[in-house]
């Protein structure tokens, strides 16, 4: 049986393109800085492990990140949950400890959350997959209500 094509998107908003653009840019710096970490790993004695478990996660992350960026071009409203969570949680630890080449990173990474959620974008996500009625409301618009005009 032959798969249905996919449909087409309505074209991205600017603030997507840009998302896009720097969550797939952090994902490559991660990638960086967690090869960075194992080279400095393989060339030092004291403190390896930590090294290379930083490397580990960030590179983890950094793939995580990539493969995430791909769900979000497609329209997926859980890729952009997801990749706000990532950045909530790896970013802002980061930029408190103002860890000096990570800063930088988490820093345009959050501003790609930004970019994520603004009106603009969260209008075209609604567009392209709109969110579901919460199964209250639509169990309370299916009842009779003496207050309901008909």
């Amino acid at each position: 049986m032959a798969r249905k094509p996919r449909p087409d998107l309505p074209p991205r908003p600017l603030t997507i393109r840009a998302a896009i653009a720097v969550a797939a840019l952090v994902g490559v710096l991660f990638l960086i800085a967690a090869g960075s970490f194992l080279l400095s790993a393989a060339s030092q004695e004291i403190d390896r492990a930590g090294l290379i478990g930083l490397g580990a996660l960030l590179g983890s992350i950094a793939l995580v990140q990539l493969a995430l960026v791909l769900g979000f071009r497609r329209g997926k409203r859980g890729a952009r949950e997801l990749l706000t969570t990532i950045a909530i949680i790896v970013g802002v630890p980061i930029l408190v400890r103002r860890t000096p080449g990570l800063s930088v990173v988490s820093a345009v990474m959050l501003i790609g959350v930004v970019l994520m959620w603004l009106p603009t974008s969260t209008a075209w996500f609604q567009r392209i997959s709109p969110k579901p009625q919460n199964k209250w409301v639509r169990l309370a618009s299916r009842t009779v209500s003496p207050f309901r005009k008909r």
